[in-house]
């Protein structure tokens, strides 16, 4: 835990391996005397020092002591939920390190999260307390589980967890029960599940996605497709791609196939589905079928990834005449499409591609930071610094109109490079010179003197 507004620094190996034989030479005694004035300051520090000064059977009394203590009240507990959340983080820590058999550990875990609904009902969740109690705790049972060879009592541990949820916030408590609970006991414990949403009316949903997160994760697309029915009447098209997935996964193909035929594939335009179905003929070696799929997946989006699969299907020899052919294509389309800018490069179609960009230079304006980025360091490396300037100013523009100081550095990295190309470029043809682009984002960021002081000062 760190004191807010400082940050803690980890020293480079040097400089660890010094301070760590500088203490050595300290000795025993004085060690002990810094750790319980360090203990003085902070919980961690004295629960860490418990643990490490006591033996299983206490740490495990401790940590139960503990876990059935961490219930927030907001009205109660002064310190917020922030600093509860960093108690309950270390909670999770000090647990995996104190207990060392499957069973306890996996016991004290579900008294860990039995208290979720304490916490969610009593504080505004930002995602913090989510990640805690649904991806830590989770894989703490998934780690404990393993060690666990009562697998029967995990069973009914697992089923009681998800019984007694009161909020609705372990619905992934069996994520990687699998893992850890043989194939026959799944089924045993999807049968469980599976009585259980007959005898819950009106809260079917919720059992029947437990029968689906089991059944996906032993392959059993009948069971899945099952319970996915019971809770609607129709399959919608991602419904039938995540049962055809499965049927593929477990070497069904042609029950996928037959599933994906009951969407319309000329009208679908799912990126999944397509995807799927390519997967599908691949596996069958319908050759035409994947080659015609092929070409739709990549007319649909000019992805580096679809082209690759074009090319599978087609030979690595036509790489140069799809490109070729592409063109008319790409410039007759109306707006910039990043994609196609990416396939151009990709080609090494580099005259192209500065072409296509021009082409679109007042859209680009309006652009994303993340697609135009990669493109402003293609035209860079090629040294095309005209063009490479409005895309980096696109990107400069952006970033400063969002404001976001911690991204500063970045952006003084971008206009640096603005400077540098300045000098290279003795034609700035429509395009507003440097030191006028300058000025301008000087008077329209003017406020922004974190930036500029990174810079090199407001009048550097």
């Amino acid at each position: 835990m760190t004191i807010e507004g400082t940050e803690k620094v980890k020293p480079d190996a040097a400089g660890f391996e010094d301070r760590r034989a500088a203490l050595i030479e300290l000795g025993a005694d004085a060690l002990a005397d810094a750790l319980l004035d360090l203990a003085l300051l902070t919980d961690e520090a004295d629960q860490t020092i418990a643990r490490i000064i006591s033996d299983d059977s206490t740490n495990l009394a401790r940590i139960e002591d503990r876990i059935a203590n961490c219930v927030y009240d907001e009205d109660a507990d002064i310190a917020g939920p922030i600093v509860f959340a960093q108690r309950l983080d270390f909670l999770l820590h000090d647990l995996s390190h104190s207990v060392h058999d499957g069973f306890n550990g996996f016991r004290l875990t579900c008294l860990f999260i039995e208290n979720d609904h304490h916490v969610f009902n009593n504080t505004h969740d930002d995602g913090t307390f989510s990640r805690i109690f649904q991806e830590d705790a989770v894989n703490m049972l998934v780690r404990y589980g393993s060690e666990c060879t009562d697998k029967e009592w995990l069973c009914h541990q697992l089923f009681r967890l998800y019984d007694e949820d009161q909020i609705g916030a372990r619905w992934n408590i069996f994520d990687g029960a699998a893992e850890y609970i043989s194939e026959e006991k799944v089924r045993q414990l999807i049968e469980r599940l599976q009585s259980a949403t007959k005898s819950n009316p009106g809260h079917e949903e919720k059992w029947l996605f437990a029968v689906e997160t089991l059944a996906k994760q032993i392959g059993d697309f009948d069971i899945f497709e099952k319970a996915r029915l019971a809770g609607s009447s129709t399959l919608s098209t991602a419904d039938i791609c995540e049962i055809a997935g499965l049927r593929l996964d477990a070497g069904d193909a042609s029950g996928a196939l037959t599933l994906l035929k009951k969407v319309d594939a000329i009208r679908n335009r799912q990126t999944e589905y397509n995807k799927l179905l390519l997967a599908v003929y691949k596996a069958l070696d319908m050759r035409d079928e994947e080659t015609a799929q092929s070409w739709k997946l990549f007319k649909s989006v000019r992805s580096e990834e679809n082209f690759e699969a074009l090319l599978q299907a087609i030979g690595q020899s036509e790489r140069e005449t799809v490109i070729e052919n592409e063109m008319p294509d790409i410039f007759a389309k109306h707006g910039v499409t990043y994609t196609d800018a990416h396939f151009l490069l990709n080609g090494k179609r580099f005259d192209e591609a500065e072409k296509y960009l021009w082409q679109h230079e007042v859209p680009l304006k309006r652009g994303l930071y993340a697609n135009i980025l990669p493109l402003a360091q293609a035209m860079e490396a090629q040294e095309r610094y005209l063009i490479c300037s409005v895309l980096y100013r696109v990107v400069l523009d952006e970033l400063l109109r969002e404001g976001y100081t911690k991204s500063y550095h970045h952006g003084v990295t971008y206009l640096r490079k603005l400077d540098a190309m300045s000098d290279k470029i003795t034609d700035w043809k429509h395009v507003e010179p440097h030191t006028d682009y300058l000025a301008h984002i000087r008077t329209l960021h003017s406020r922004k003197g974190s930036f500029w002081s990174q810079y090199g000062g407001i009048l550097g």
